[in-house]
């Protein structure tokens, strides 16, 4: 039987570096935003890069990964390794302590985009569809209608955005 994981608390009262407090909960805040706007249920890549400011004040006896990899799936690194497989995906601006670089998989990103360009045509075809329909748009309240008109318009974005996307891809 593995032994049970040790809980580690901080003892704020003890903790002289509140700031790195600070900095994780802003990590997690911005982590999860990205996550849920981008619709990412995976664990992420990030990679921080602090200003010198707070480079000259960071230590390695805090480890920021023992809390984000169970609060936000994601897992904090502060050397950039250059790699030609990933790619920066995305920045978040974490003022006053720096920024934060996501990085994806090349084929993922790309298969990820076209399964939201898939799912953005079904949408717009099927919205489409049931405006076409004239039974549908006579019997209909209009404001059903005028919501489906709607959607035409916001799939129709949607499609044009990721197809751009595919494009820079390529």
């Amino acid at each position: 039987m593995p032994a049970p994981l040790e809980n580690k608390k901080i003892d704020l009262r003890d903790f002289e570096k509140t700031w790195m407090v600070d900095f994780l909960l802003l990590l997690i805040k911005n982590i999860r935003s990205f996550r849920q706007k981008q619709d990412i249920k995976n664990q992420v890549e990030v990679y921080g890069e602090l200003t010198q400011e707070w480079k000259e004040k960071m230590d390695d006896s805090f480890d920021f990964n023992q809390f984000l990899i169970p609060l936000a799936k994601s897992k904090i690194n502060f050397n950039l390794p250059e790699t030609k497989e990933k790619e920066l995906f995305y920045i978040i601006d974490l003022k006053p302590f720096g920024i934060l670089k996501i990085r994806r998989q090349k084929t993922d990103l790309k298969k990820e985009l076209q399964e939201k360009l898939s799912y953005f045509q079904a949408e717009y075809e099927r919205a489409q569809s049931l405006l076409n329909n004239e039974k549908f748009v006579k019997k209909a309240p209009a404001d059903l209608v005028e919501k489906e008109k709607k959607k035409l318009v916001y799939f129709a974005e949607q499609k044009k955005k990721v197809l751009e996307q595919l494009e820079q891809k390529k």
